[in-house]
């Protein structure tokens, strides 16, 4: 197989706006992680225009690890990149975008026979008799901007002044997150064992990052192996359903015996210490193979669009 030219096409956590964790010596680790088939380049996101396009076309795939720029998103470098026939490892806007938006997540969820915490509005709250809520950001980073409070206690005011956000019940129970990404031969995708985001305390509001107190990664679960296959099953088949490319990640509640889906992340970071990496290197799937798989999948896509525009222009 010839070399191909690769090319890392990121932009520094200072200029994405969710301060994703992306810096120069992240990128210096995938650099090291480059398959031996593919020759790599590094390029930092300058700019929406067609010149940096032209650029980028130079290169047989870009391996896409930009979160953002400036004030567009994730989505909207795809949608970006999409638009210009650049040849890339992330999902397509549409995707990318209709996971983005929390509002999308019950029906999605529901025409799989899976369950998400109910979507509830401001001025029906006093109807329910839920415990607690969550308040979180309809797009953008789950782990941000996210408030938990008391149904004794509502926050009108404070919630009044806020903008583009969702409430739900607050869901007890334990949190996993799944990662989703190619077989080794690039054919399909698998799910790999849960990774436990778990308090390290015995607190019951607990939500993953610092906000709410310190959490922990158990990369090794003590969960029933049928209930982990449950779990693996239902999160690969949302991923399928979604036509998420390269890879995922799925946060999931386990309340009341119920599985119930959290979040979709359709570009998880890929920094040493974030969540795929390490429930990836734990099934003995370092950065370097895994990257192998990405750009193997990518392949195959391009392959297909090829296949299909030659069928039109038949």
């Amino acid at each position: 197989m010839s070399t191909q030219k690769l090319i890392y096409l990121y932009s520094d956590s200072t200029f994405t706006p969710w301060k994703e964790n992306i810096f120069a010596t992240t990128v210096a680790n995938f650099l090291k992680s480059t398959p031996e088939n593919y020759y790599p380049y590094v390029a930092h996101f300058v700019g929406f225009t067609n010149e940096f396009a032209d650029f980028l076309k130079q290169f047989d795939v870009v391996f896409n690890v930009c979160y953002g720029f400036g004030e567009a998103g994730q989505a909207d470098v795809a949608r970006w990149l999409d638009s210009h026939g650049i040849n890339h490892t992330a999902s397509p806007f549409e995707v990318q975008i209709l996971a983005k938006d929390k509002l999308n997540l019950p029906e999605i969820c529901k025409e799989i026979d899976l369950k998400t915490p109910p979507i509830i509005n401001l001025g029906d709250i006093s109807q329910y008799s839920f415990d607690k809520y969550i308040v979180k950001p309809r797009m953008g980073s789950l782990h941000l901007n996210m408030m938990v409070f008391e149904h004794d206690n509502i926050p009108y005011k404070e919630l009044l002044e806020r903008e583009d956000y969702i409430i739900q019940p607050y869901l007890t129970g334990r949190e996993f997150t799944i990662a989703i990404i190619p077989n080794e031969e690039g054919e399909d995708y698998m799910a790999l064992p849960p990774l436990e985001i778990r308090p390290n305390d015995n607190r019951e509001v607990y939500i993953a990052g610092q906000n709410y107190g310190i959490t922990e990664k158990i990369v090794n679960p003590d969960l029933e192996e049928d209930l982990k296959q449950e779990i693996m099953s239902k999160v690969l088949n949302l991923n399928k359903s979604m036509k998420i490319r390269g890879m995922s990640r799925i946060d999931v509640r386990l309340h009341d015996g119920e599985i119930y889906i959290l979040d979709i992340n359709t570009m998880p970071n890929l920094d040493a210490k974030s969540f795929l990496p390490s429930i990836a290197q734990n099934q003995g799937i370092d950065l370097k193979e895994l990257f192998r798989r990405i750009l193997l999948r990518t392949n195959h896509y391009k392959m297909i669009e090829k296949e299909v525009y030659s069928e039109m222009v038949d």
